[in-house]
């Protein structure tokens, strides 16, 4: 497989990494491809060459193996079909994710400013919570990339396994097997042709891994901070609640005008985390929506493949399909805990002694909490981001991808 720690060098970094340590791997995975939505207007004109390489690099691996599936199915060979146009689906989505992000740059870059201005204004409160996340969503990324990496390596090195063993069984002349299959101008079989055909494949590997072990953790991280953004307005709540008098049914003038301008600020700081919310939303939806409608088009595909593919080939589907597995988790998780940390405003709003006070300070109280109702959600046109829909998909694909192999599915 390719080196991807050349790829991410960039001379912007040492200046933007300390900024961005939120989303520190994510940027640098995402750096491979040559897209970090922030780094849009200073764009060295060698990392927007990159991008158009990989995103061609893509284009021509998805043509050259729909092609190939195309032919093998009109030949009645399922099993080389489905080999063939599985992979294409995985760089469609990356392909599409990546022009999504391009034409999203400035949404997203707009998010990506609000969070950063925000973490530079974080209350010493808020310190341990976003310390927590920031682990949470980085370790969120390595897990994704790993077994995307693991997955790709699986397909670069099973071809080679594969001529070893019928070397060694005597098979003259070697047939040469490419990681990928797909429809060719030329003959693979030719060395010079196959050498440079096989490094290109593998390198296509890159573009396809980063363009979803990064944007996706990008959009869980984003979401990891709203959450965190949301328990601690409920702690300001909370500590708010602590402060008030309980030794009288009424408060005094006094106290009522504290508690109202307490409340003013957090209620303005819970309208611009909804706003950030609708926000994200907005310049995520393309990629929510893709995600969901690709990953239940490769499960569909993988789980054929467990059932028609045969030998060692089996092998490289259980990664890559616990790696849509965890993409489609990471934005159903992402979309749980926005709502449910919404709900607990809501819970704790409710909680605080409202009663005590003036129609101001009670207004404001249910405002909070029908913001916190309605207002908190990623949702996207025929998709709920919630762990019900990722438990639904999961049980689905559970019986294919328990299934054992059978007694002729070692030979190679």
């Amino acid at each position: 497989m390719v080196s991807f720690g050349a790829a991410a060098s960039n001379p912007l970094d040492a200046e933007t990494t300390p900024q961005w340590d939120i989303f520190k791997l994510q940027r640098k995975i995402l750096l491979i491809f040559g897209l970090w939505p922030a780094d849009r207007l200073v764009r060295p004109w060698y990392v927007k060459v990159l991008i158009a390489i990989n995103l061609a690099t893509l284009a021509i691996c998805m043509v050259g193996e729909f092609l190939h599936g195309l032919y093998a199915y009109q030949e009645g060979d399922l099993s080389e079909s489905i080999e063939s146009i599985c992979p294409t689906v995985a760089r469609i989505s990356g392909f599409l994710r990546m022009v999504f992000y391009l034409a999203n740059e400035e949404k997203i870059h707009r998010v990506l400013n609000n969070i950063r201005q925000t973490l530079q204004d974080e209350h010493p409160r808020e310190h341990t919570i976003t310390k927590h996340l920031r682990t949470l969503g980085q370790q969120f990324t390595f897990y994704l990339f790993l077994m995307m990496f693991f997955a790709a390596c699986l397909y670069g090195i099973t071809p080679f396994i594969i001529m070893i063993y019928n070397w060694v069984q005597g098979q003259r002349p070697l047939v040469k097997l490419l990681p990928f299959k797909l429809a060719l101008p030329y003959d693979s079989q030719h060395l010079f042709h196959f050498v440079v055909t096989t490094l290109f494949l593998n390198y296509a590997s890159a573009p396809t891994i980063t363009s979803q072990s990064g944007s996706d953790p990008l959009f869980s991280g984003v979401c990891l901070y709203i959450y965190g953004q949301f328990q601690a307005i409920r702690l300001e709540m909370e500590a708010l609640a602590e402060t008030v008098d309980g030794s009288t049914l009424k408060s005094s003038a006094a106290e009522t005008h504290r508690i109202n301008l307490e409340l003013r600020r957090i209620s303005k700081r819970h309208q611009a985390i909804i706003d950030l919310v609708s926000e994200v939303r907005s310049a995520f939806t393309p990629n929510v929506l893709l995600v969901y409608t690709a990953t239940a088009i490769i499960m569909c595909i993988v789980c054929i493949a467990m059932l028609v593919v045969e030998g060692i080939y089996k092998l490289t589907y259980l990664p890559y399909a616990f790696a849509e597995l965890t993409l489609l988790f990471l934005y159903s998780y992402s979309g749980t805990i926005i709502r449910d940390s919404s709900e607990a405003v809501q819970t704790v709003a409710y909680d605080f002694p409202w009663y005590r006070y003036d129609r101001n300070t009670r207004h404001l109280i249910q405002m909070m909490m029908i913001r916190a109702q309605y207002g908190s959600n990623v949702d996207v046109p025929f998709f709920e981001t919630s762990m019900a829909s990722f438990s639904a998909s999961a049980k689905n694909t559970e019986p294919v991808l328990s299934q054992p192999f059978g007694h002729g599915d070692t030979a190679m």
